[in-house]
């Protein structure tokens, strides 16, 4: 769909490429300012007068709390001034955690599920204080993560991701109100600490990576990197993959200190199937009157089940310090998945209690995604008060073409399973869709620092316009819609480390469909007050400096939500509610005696508090827990010099959830034990991980009585690696 604001972005950002001569990469906001860390000098060289030699000091980040939370502000804010309750996990957090994928690495964070700990190769699909968060890549959004056409963000790729808690569109534009997820992509730097490894393990796991890279040219001007993986792999679900491979090289140009450039790309490629293998309450929840149902159980089939996706990405970040005090940043990326997707899902469970009906799925789909970021930071004074200006524009377009098609499958009997020739859906019968989608945002924001205050006022205007094509009946749905949101957060930072703040944001979401009268839905509107204390010791002080503890209080209102239209349920209107109320704490860092540290602790409330749907009404969401607690501590020893040994462990607790709605009946409460302990000499590592480490056999989620997942038992991961 053309857009009437597509020129007028696209003719700027030409003018800012010609007026910056150049364009660089790494924007202040969202990389990880592994090559320019506070203490990086430039100087001129000594031993040539007269000519300037860039001396550029590196360091790769190992620490478990990083200096900023950059995402949450876009520019380069300490996480301690900050007044939003953020995580930003690191790189060594991920390698610690041996993360294989965004629900392993958010693990540990406070409020945010990982939906069970069930590790699911189509997407991440859990919660942040109760609402599902949307997935972004460098600061720009990446396709749905709430459906099967997600893109595939691969942990081995980042350099860290930032848990954005509560609304985002002041600076984001349309989204869930609960979050973001922020993954920041690896890049070209001089002090390159290159990798490679091979993993194997639970699951007949055999995986080998490398993270190389370096200088092209001996001015240091021209940097490359290359990330690849290559893994085969099994899954607790009997007969489903999870195969992958994904490379994602990246050239980075910067001639001075002022022009930075880098390219990124990334292929991935992912043969797998669902893991959500969806079994009734009865057998897993409560033993039937035949016993439990397998902890491995197929309940789809092996020889049709699928899940077959290649994306592909290339795009560039750019930095132009114009002034000292004055840059100018654009992200771009252009993003294409395509989907091949065949399950079995179950319908009902039979009276007999062991024989389930199923349905087969066909889906295929074809994902387009453009973003473009464009925006100018400016710092200045005026007397006494330092002010950090932002003004910016960002353009998304989409294009999905969804196909799907179902029809009957055999039964299976749940326990002597006898497995039928699954005849294929019609291609394209069920749904056959085109969507179009595009957003355009104007935002601004001011930091305001006065002696030990810290204002942040932020403001966004958004123009957004879909299209929905049915290609079945030819009904086309066009949509249009405007809004406006804002964010206002005021901290303080005391001399002692406590920092007390407030603040209060608003979001929107757009809705796609119409309802009983054909009206176009509006988009849901969410408002969120969050109040909380961040402690951040002083530097030297002799508990030890180098951790961070956050407590906060939050308030969560979702609005237009969509429910079933009393008159004629086959259609919606908008007259749903949602609430969260909660409290959070977390705490990342290291304690004395070198002791690295992971806490938190979750309670929260999530209540629908307006539907048509009276029994509804004062229910809990499914699958959204409202106790979550956890803690992780490891502890380094060196032998010798050029020995290092480690060993750590945490636990997880989720508490128990709905398992239908209305709550019919709840999913129990989990206790999930992890290890690990590695063994560094010089160069070398060898590394072991295991979760749910007693083997605990429980249920991950359910989402309707016959809906149910177990979780995957005890795995143990090895993973040999060298570096240089």
């Amino acid at each position: 769909m053309q857009h009437p604001i597509r020129s007028v972005l696209l003719a700027p950002s030409s003018l800012l490429l010609l007026a910056a001569h150049a364009i660089a990469a790494t924007p202040q906001d969202l990389q990880t300012k592994q090559d320019h860390p506070p203490s990086a000098k430039h100087q001129p060289s000594p031993s040539k007068p007269g000519k300037n030699e860039t001396i550029e000091v590196s360091a790769s980040r190992h620490s478990l709390l990083a200096r900023n939370g950059s995402s949450a502000t876009k520019t380069d804010t300490p996480i301690e001034q900050t007044p939003q309750n953020i995580t930003v996990i690191t790189q060594e957090r991920m390698a610690i955690l041996n993360s294989r994928s965004v629900s392993e690495a958010v693990r540990y964070a406070a409020g945010v599920s990982d939906y069970g700990s069930k590790d699911d190769p189509r997407g991440y699909f859990g919660t942040i204080r109760g609402f599902s968060p949307d997935i972004y890549l460098d600061g720009t959004r990446t396709p749905d993560a709430t459906s099967s056409q997600s893109f595939s963000i691969e942990p081995w790729g980042l350099e860290e991701m930032d848990v954005l808690r509560g609304a985002t569109s002041a600076l984001y534009g349309s989204g869930q109100l609960g979050g973001i997820i922020n993954a920041v992509s690896k890049r070209p730097n001089t002090g390159q600490k290159n990798e490679i490894n091979f993993q194997t393990g639970s699951y007949s796991r055999v995986q080998g990576a490398a993270d190389i890279g370096g200088a092209i040219n001996a001015s240091k001007t021209l940097l490359w990197r290359f990330n690849g993986l290559i893994r085969k792999s099994d899954t607790y679900a009997k007969n489903i993959k999870n195969n992958e491979i994904y490379v994602a090289p990246s050239l980075r140009w910067k001639p001075d200190d002022k022009t930075d450039f880098t390219i990124l790309a990334s292929f991935e490629q992912l043969d797998a199937g669902s893991t959500a293998q969806f079994l009734p309450a009865v057998g897993t929840i409560t033993a039937s009157k035949y016993g439990r149902i397998a902890r491995d159980f197929l309940s789809s089939d092996a020889d049709y089940d699928v899940y077959s996706k290649r994306q592909v990405a290339i795009g560039y970040n750019f930095t132009h310090k114009i002034l000292p005090n004055w840059s100018i940043i654009q992200n771009m990326r252009y993003a294409h998945l395509d989907l091949d997707y065949r399950f079995v899902t179950t319908k009902a469970l039979s009276s007999d209690e062991r024989t389930i009906t199923r349905q087969a799925l066909l889906q295929s789909a074809n994902y387009n995604n453009v973003t473009l970021d464009t925006r100018s930071d400016l710092k200045l004074k005026t007397g006494p008060v330092k002010h950090e200006l932002l003004v910016g524009v960002d353009f998304r377009s989409d294009f999905l073409a969804n196909r799907r098609g179902q029809g009957t499958a055999p039964s299976l009997d749940l326990y002597n399973p006898v497995y039928r020739a699954i005849t294929w859906p019609s291609y394209g019968t069920t749904t056959n869709t085109n969507e179009t989608e595009s957003q355009t945002g104007i935002y601004a924001q001011e930091q305001a620092d006065w002696h030990n205050f810290h204002l942040t006022l932020s403001g966004r205007g958004d123009f957004t316009q879909s299209l929905t094509v049915d290609n079945l009946t030819g009904l086309r749905t066009p949509q249009k819609n405007n809004a406006f949101t804002g964010r206002v957060g005021l901290l303080y930072s005391s001399p002692y480390g406590l920092a007390p703040y407030v603040a209060y944001s608003t979001s929107f979401q757009p809705q796609v469909g119409t309802t009983r009268l054909n009206t176009p839905f509006l988009p849901t509107r969410g408002r969120q007050i969050e109040a909380g204390l961040k402690y951040k010791p002083a530097l030297n002080a002799p508990w030890g400096d180098h951790f961070m503890l956050t407590a906060d209080f939050f308030d969560l209102v979702e609005t237009n939500i969509l429910t079933p239209d009393p008159v004629d349920s086959t259609y919606d209107i908008q007259a749903g509610e949602q609430r969260t109320k909660g409290f959070e704490f977390e705490g990342i860092g290291r304690l004395p005696w070198k002791i690295d540290f992971l806490a938190s602790f979750t309670y929260q409330d999530p209540r629908i508090t307006k539907s048509t749907t009276t029994s509804q009404i004062g229910q809990r969401p499914v699958a959204v827990p409202s106790h979550m607690a956890s803690l992780f501590l490891k502890r380094d020893f060196h032998i010798l010099p050029d020995l290092v040994s480690g060993i750590g462990g945490g636990l997880r607790y989720t508490g128990n959830t709905a398992g239908s709605l209305p709550e019919t009946f709840a999913v129990p409460s989990q206790l999930v034990w992890d290890i690990v302990a590695h063994i560094d000499y010089r160069r070398t590592s060898i590394q072991l991980n295991g979760t749910n480490i007693t083997d605990r056999r429980y249920v991950a989620v359910c989402t309707r009585s016959v809906a149910c997942s177990w979780a995957p038992g005890r795995a143990i991961f090895v993973t040999l690696a060298y570096r240089w």
